[in-house]
């Protein structure tokens, strides 16, 4: 299993429409994907259109509940461990704990049957984004079309490498995701420009696309809700990057996945063009898909 965590300092950039896209279109590919909401304004159950659960993260966190007891059903192959207000006090409540920074790795720990796992992460320095950081294999940063939004992002990525200084591990910096990219503004090129020095981690921007500001309103997934808009074109496209991406290293003796210090490594190169911005993903035919 495939544990990615989407960060970031500043909000509004597309990390709350890159995990529920991405896990949209990764799930019509076939792979079975569990979303989880870190976040206390539980974004990720409206935008996929599920009411408020009597049972969240918070009671996980809290030991109340068992992460796989917690867990719905939100499309084919597509699953959600939801989040709530309450998980702002439940948050509090562990703080004191030992090893607190490794909670994920225990409540977690039962989860089992998916190829990816993606964690939506609040715009904070909170104790479960540390969490977040500590228990994935891969850290995905989107970066909006923003001076602001790049600086952001490189003062994240210095945080990163100071969370897996401390810890002794940490995730790597897999993919740098362009987002709201508009060919109209200047700021998108010269933005792209300073992204693509970072190197071939930096990938195929995400145009702006109206579509997916609005279905997440709809309760739809933007392949339910524009199946061949640009953005669903675009995040399908990302999700043939992410099913190419290296295996995760594991140890020859448990089998485990192995942590490495989280220094960000290099992918394979060629993620940063821009050919198919006229043309539709390999064997995608911008199918919808349902409830189950």
């Amino acid at each position: 299993m495939r544990k990615i965590a989407i960060v970031g300092f500043k909000g509004g950039i597309g990390k709350t429409t890159t995990c529920v896209s991405l896990g949209a279109a990764l799930a019509l590919r076939g792979h079975k994907t569990l979303l989880i909401d870190t976040d206390t304004q539980a974004n990720l159950g409206v935008a996929l259109g599920i009411p408020q659960p009597k049972k969240t993260l918070a009671d996980v966190l809290i030991k109340k509940a068992k992460a796989q007891d917690v867990i719905i059903s939100a499309r084919n192959n597509l699953d959600l461990l939801p989040s709530s207000l309450a998980l702002f006090k439940a948050q509090q409540r562990i703080v004191f704990e030992m090893a607190r920074e490794e909670i994920f790795e225990e409540i977690f720990g039962d989860i089992e049957g998916y190829e990816y796992l993606i964690i939506d992460c609040a715009p904070s320095l909170s104790l479960l984004t540390v969490n977040s950081i500590v228990y994935a294999d891969d850290i995905f940063i989107p970066v909006s079309m923003e001076m602001l939004a790049l600086t952001g992002a490189e003062q994240f990525i210095e945080y990163l490498k100071e969370v897996a200084r401390i810890m002794g591990r940490g995730a790597d910096i897999r993919l740098i995701i362009p987002t709201m990219y508009d060919t109209r503004r200047r700021v998108s090129e010269k933005v792209m420009h300073l992204l693509e020095k970072m190197g071939p981690r930096v990938t195929s921007p995400i145009r702006i696309d109206t579509m997916l500001s609005e279905a997440p309103g709809e309760g739809q997934t933007i392949y339910e809700y524009a199946p061949r808009s640009r953005g669903a074109i675009d995040y399908a496209h990302l999700a043939e990057i992410v099913a190419k991406l290296p295996p995760i290293e594991q140890t020859p003796v448990t089998n485990q996945n192995q942590k490495k210090p989280g220094n960000g490594v290099q992918v394979e190169e060629g993620l940063n063009d821009t050919h198919y911005l006229n043309s539709q993903p390999e064997g995608w035919s911008g199918q919808n898909y349902h409830h189950n």
